[in-house]
């Protein structure tokens, strides 16, 4: 009678060590570690990137400017809002070398010809614009081109103006009890 209990008893000793001891141990830790920590969750991250020029100086000024914007596959959508005020552009109109104006271009990594573009030689109403994939962006370092030309005052209402504000939306993976959003 003692041999029949003998036999599974030995068998969950075993069973017992091999599990709490060696690799096989840390492998049940592991995984017990990873059902404490909790499910990752699915989130919405978003960068913005901001151009701002006031001019300030009697005489017409030249701004230029090129910035980088990393873009890859978890991009779900670029949003770009843009306004320019140029004092008085109403009364002046467009003269080609005289006016004061507002060229900016998005280029994706490959391309020659933008993907959105404005150049202006008069005041130009906040709009938004949405830029959406088809079916995924380009990944890489894209290139937002800036070339302007204004005058202005610092003490008065008189001043010419841009902004270009480029909002990247992409969607990421948030793990628990970490910080970065992969």
């Amino acid at each position: 009678m003692k041999m029949r209990w003998g036999l599974p008893i030995m068998l969950v000793m075993i069973l017992l060590m091999s599990n709490s001891s060696g690799c096989l141990g840390l492998l049940q830790m592991r995984e017990t570690m990873e059902d404490l920590r909790g499910e990752p969750e699915l989130k919405s991250e978003t960068i913005k990137v901001s151009h701002k020029k006031v001019f300030a100086t009697l005489s017409p000024e030249v701004y230029e400017n090129t910035s980088s914007l990393y873009i890859d596959e978890s991009v779900t959508r670029i949003v770009i809002w843009r306004q320019v005020t140029l004092t008085g552009s109403e009364f002046f109109g467009c003269l080609e070398n005289f006016t004061r104006y507002v060229r900016a271009e998005l280029y994706t990594p490959t391309g020659v010809d933008p993907v959105w573009s404005i150049d202006v030689c008069e005041n130009l109403d906040p709009v938004t614009v949405d830029i959406i994939p088809n079916p995924t962006f380009e990944t890489g370092n894209w290139r937002l081109e800036i070339v302007a030309r204004g005058q202005g005052t610092t003490s008065s209402a008189i001043q010419d103006k841009l902004e270009i504000n480029i909002t990247i939306k992409r969607t990421c993976i948030k793990y628990p009890l970490e910080e970065d959003c992969i």
